[in-house]
């Protein structure tokens, strides 16, 4: 009787033990397969909208050169989701390097928010008459299907390019102010104050990024973006002085951003 006791607890043991090896294995199969993930990131960009002419008048029509291109004065932030197809899966953290080892398609937002392209207002376009400095403050946020691929990793470091494209809703507004020059004018100055204006562009955009492993779970990742957010035009409605606007030829120009971010990773 006793040892048809110990027979059956050691058979139960046995059991129990292969189940729970049974459900590691597919744990492992599980992560070795792929998984989704939350992304956040914040950081600045610096945005270039180029030269561009505004039409004041039927008789006059100014240069804007914009003059803080080089700033990286505008916050950036980022929130997104993919999942993370691994390729080749030799285990985790190993001191060799592993080559394209992950794929994730990931659809991101971005937002950069509360910040100014400025420069000077060539009158009549000439640099003579640079009596007016320009602000054209800047909302813009994108929907984004990037796909990054991990170029190489090395223990709990990895390299990946990031790329993709989708849409930018941009809106800009514009006014100017007289910047106390000397220089003589052809005619009295004006100070004009658009009306905000929102315009929706096809968007682009390539990076790169460092990202180390904490653990199994978390992330902390470093990225550049080079993104082009399409043509941008400021409204033609607004007012010069205390009256209505003369005819408006609205300015356009083409809105780039160097974007560096600071990212957090959460697998799930």
């Amino acid at each position: 009787m006793l040892c048809c006791l110990l027979v059956s607890n050691i058979a139960l043991a046995a059991k129990h033990t292969h189940r729970h090896i049974n459900k590691k294995e597919h744990w492992f199969s599980h992560t070795e397969r792929g998984h989704f993930e939350v992304i956040g990131a914040l950081g600045a960009a610096q945005l270039n909208a180029g030269n561009s002419r505004l039409g004041v008048t039927s008789s006059e029509t100014d240069t804007l050169v914009q003059t803080n291109s080089n700033q990286w004065d505008t916050l950036a932030a980022q929130l997104g989701a993919g999942y993370v197809y691994n390729i080749h899966f030799k285990g985790q953290y190993t001191g060799q390097v592993k080559w394209l080892s992950s794929i994730e398609p990931e659809l991101n937002v971005y937002h950069l928010a509360s910040n100014s392209i400025k420069g000077d207002v060539w009158r009549f376009n000439s640099a003579a008459f640079n009596e007016l400095t320009y602000d054209i403050p800047l909302h813009s946020t994108r929907l984004m299907l990037d796909g990054a691929l991990t170029i190489a990793t090395w223990q709990r470091l990895s390299v990946y390019a990031i790329g993709g494209i989708g849409n930018a809703w941009n809106r800009v507004g514009y006014s100017d102010t007289d910047n106390d020059s000397d220089s003589i004018s052809p005619c009295p100055e004006q100070r004009l104050k658009l009306n905000s204006n929102t315009s929706a562009h096809f968007a682009w955009e390539v990076g790169a990024g460092l990202i180390y492993a904490a653990n199994n779970r978390i992330g902390v990742s470093v990225e550049y973006l080079y993104t082009d957010l399409g043509r941008v035009s400021t409204s033609a409605n607004g007012n010069a002085g205390t009256t209505t606007a003369p005819m408006i030829v609205p300015a356009r120009f083409r809105l780039k951003s160097n974007q560096g971010f600071i990212g957090l990773h959460v697998a799930l």
